[in-house]
């Protein structure tokens, strides 16, 4: 029974913590909206997060042409989508979905 305690403990402790890291922003929103440092971050932070999703997500044998060009293609699919369209969500699913395609196509 001790132990079930502790786990009980444990699970609202991190769930407590979790909800007040989540809301502590909103108690600071005003000062926040008047910052410029936030403003400048909010204008070239989802640039930054797609380069780092981007370089994160290329496997490592990248240079193999077995691997390079279901790559290739998704990428060439994601980019051509997106100037066309100018829907990151759209973009970004047709080229999950080419990419998964590509890989699961037997060959």
């Amino acid at each position: 029974m001790a132990n079930n305690l502790y786990l009980f403990s444990a699970i609202a402790l991190s769930a407590l913590v979790t909800f007040g890291l989540r809301a502590l922003p909103f108690a600071f929103i005003k000062a926040l909206r008047r910052s410029d440092l936030i403003n400048y971050l909010a204008q070239r932070m989802p640039l930054g997060i797609m380069i780092v999703l981007a370089a994160s997500t290329i496997p490592q044998d990248v240079l193999n042409p077995n691997v390079a060009w279901p790559v290739a293609v998704a990428l060439t699919t994601t980019v051509v989508l997106h100037l066309f369209k100018s829907n990151a969500v759209l973009s970004v699913l047709a080229g999950t979905a080419v990419y998964v395609g590509i890989l699961s196509w037997p060959l």
